[in-house]
């Protein structure tokens, strides 16, 4: 009986035992669960900073892309009219709104890592404001001079689009160009 007893005592002590926690091993335990929490926090915090930047970038884009846009089809006209021969007419209100326009391109938010793309867009709306300009306030431009006004606008779209695509690179944003130059690009959204 004795026997018994003593076993049943070693089973409580057993029991007792695994119970009783090393205060060192419990706090290990704390501070893993603190480091891992932690982490996962701040993965979270990065990813949300990361995607609110791309939103600001997609959004900065798409408005400045409709700002180009506008800008081309005032001088897409006034090149129409030229080599057409004819002669559209521009309202003091078409310069103001183009002025506007440009006005609107240089208040925008810019991202980070896309002051470039903004200058370069801005001086291409620039340029096509002064073609619009010039052919509105009926100066006399000869042939050359038109070419040369063509060609400038050439070179300044693609230095634009140089711009463009080198942003997209160092803000890590993947994109994709067509064949026909149509440039789509996709971020990271909730």
């Amino acid at each position: 009986m004795i026997f018994r007893n003593e076993h049943k005592d070693l089973e409580e002590i057993e029991e007792e035992r695994f119970w009783d926690f090393d205060p060192r091993t419990v706090t290990f335990f704390l501070a893993a669960l603190a480091l891992i929490v932690g982490i996962i926090t701040f993965l979270s915090f990065y990813d949300g900073l990361k995607v609110k930047s791309q939103e600001e970038i997609a959004t900065y884009v798409n408005e400045m892309n409709q700002l180009l846009i506008q800008s081309k089809e005032y001088s897409d006209s006034v090149e129409d009219s030229i080599k057409n021969g004819t002669a559209p007419e521009f309202t003091k209100q078409d310069e103001q709104e183009f002025r506007i326009l440009m006005d609107t391109a240089s208040k925008l938010s810019i991202p980070s890592k896309w002051k470039e793309h903004h200058e370069a867009a801005t001086g291409l709306i620039s340029g096509r404001y002064m073609f619009f300009y010039h052919y509105q306030q009926n100066f006399r431009l000869g042939e050359e001079d038109i070419q040369e006004k063509l060609s400038e606008l050439e070179k300044l779209e693609n230095v634009e689009k140089e711009m463009l695509l080198s942003s997209f690179d160092a803000s890590g944003i993947s994109y994709r160009e067509s064949e026909e130059g149509k440039i789509t690009f996709s971020i990271k959204t909730y």
